[in-house]
C-alpha cells in the first residue's frame, strides 16, 4: 500500500456549485489543488452572460498523501468525499492531470472545442420555448451562434435556435 503513503492526485467530490470554496478550503490545508475551469456562455434576458464553471461539475483534484491528509481533506468545508473504491481512495494518474493542465490557457480557463453541427445530426433542444423537443439540423447559420433545426414534433417545422440551447444526441 505504498500509494497510501505516497503523494498522488485524487478526485474530490465537492458540493455542486461550491467547487471553488472546496478548493480554497483544501488549499488552506497546504495541499496542492487543481480545479479546471471552462468558459461558459448563457442566454440572459437581454444579453449573453459569460462566466466560468468547473470542467467537471462537482469535482476537483488534490495532490496529497492519504496516510497524512485524507481525514482533513474529507473534513474540509464543501467537500463531500474523496472519490473511493469501497473504502480506499483512488489515485488519479499524473499523466491525466498533466494533460488537463496543459489545456489551461493564460487566463486560467480551458477552451472546449465546439463540435460543428452537420445537416442531419439529431439534436435535442435544451432551453427556450422548444425545450424538450427533438429535431434534425438543417444548417448551422453563418454567425455560428444559431442553428436551423427541423423540429419533428412540429411536422418538421424549421426553427432557428441559439446554438448553446441545442445538444447533439448520442448515437
Amino acid at each position: 500500500m505504498d500509494w497510501f503513503r505516497d503523494i498522488n492526485w485524487f478526485a474530490i467530490h465537492a458540493k455542486r456549485f461550491r467547487e471553488r470554496m472546496a478548493a480554497s478550503c483544501v488549499e488552506a490545508l497546504g495541499i496542492e489543488v487543481f480545479l479546471p475551469m471552462v468558459k461558459v456562455e448563457c442566454l440572459g434576458h437581454v444579453v449573453i452572460k459569460r462566466s466560468s464553471e468547473a470542467l467537471f461539475p462537482g469535482y476537483l483534484f488534490a495532490r496529497f498523501s492519504p496516510a497524512i491528509s485524507l481525514d482533513s481533506v474529507q473534513s474540509a468545508r464543501c467537500v463531500l468525499q474523496v472519490v473511493k473504491s469501497a473504502t480506499w481512495p483512488i489515485p488519479v494518474d499524473d499523466q491525466i492531470i498533466l494533460e488537463i493542465q496543459n489545456r489551461v490557457e493564460t487566463d486560467g480557463l480551458i477552451r472546449l472545442q465546439r463540435r460543428e453541427f452537420r445537416p442531419g445530426d439529431r439534436v435535442s433542444i435544451q432551453e427556450g420555448a422548444f425545450a424538450g423537443l427533438m429535431g434534425r439540423v438543417e444548417a448551422e447559420l453563418d454567425d455560428r451562434k444559431r442553428v436551423a433545426i427541423l423540429v419533428e414534433a412540429l411536422w418538421n417545422a424549421r426553427v432557428v435556435i441559439e446554438r448553446q440551447c441545442v445538444e447533439l444526441e448520442a448515437h
